[in-house]
């Protein structure tokens, strides 16, 4: 499965880290947490936080995931994914994932994508969505 990387949040990881996403298969659980979703022949890996961080939030709220995440794995660099970037690899990769919600997911602008099909949309920013935190690591 293909992934096409927009724009993607890098950092870079300790040594034991940079290996197992070099040695790991797509879904395999990261060191420091979350799940290999995606891989790029450019250096590039995503990482989406663990389910147990996904968190249920208004747009206004949408950090509240990259708090949860931070706080549940110790890792920092987890960032909310704009739309392009949780249509793909987010919803395009989202077999990797340990687990997702069929239903909309929050991106860091205030469009949300939902998953029980590639649906873009305007949501009222008062509504309750998923929010899941991504992050990117360069090997």
């Amino acid at each position: 499965m293909a992934a096409i990387i927009v724009g993607p949040t890098t950092w870079q990881p300790q040594p034991a880290e940079e290996y197992r996403v070099q040695v790991s298969s797509l879904g395999d659980q990261m060191i420091r947490g979350g799940y290999l979703i995606c891989r790029s022949g450019g250096g590039t890996a995503w990482i989406v936080a663990p389910a147990s961080s996904e968190v249920s939030r208004n747009w206004y709220s949408r950090n509240d995931a990259v708090t949860t995440a931070t706080n549940c794995t110790s890792a920092t660099g987890w960032f909310v994914p704009n739309v392009g970037q949780l249509q793909n690899p987010g919803y395009v990769c989202r077999t990797y994932w340990d687990s997702y919600s069929s239903g909309y997911y929050w991106s860091s602008t205030q469009y949300n994508v939902c998953f029980a099909y590639i649906n873009v949309g305007i949501n009222n920013k008062a509504n309750t969505n998923c929010v899941r935190a991504l992050r990117c690591v360069t090997y």
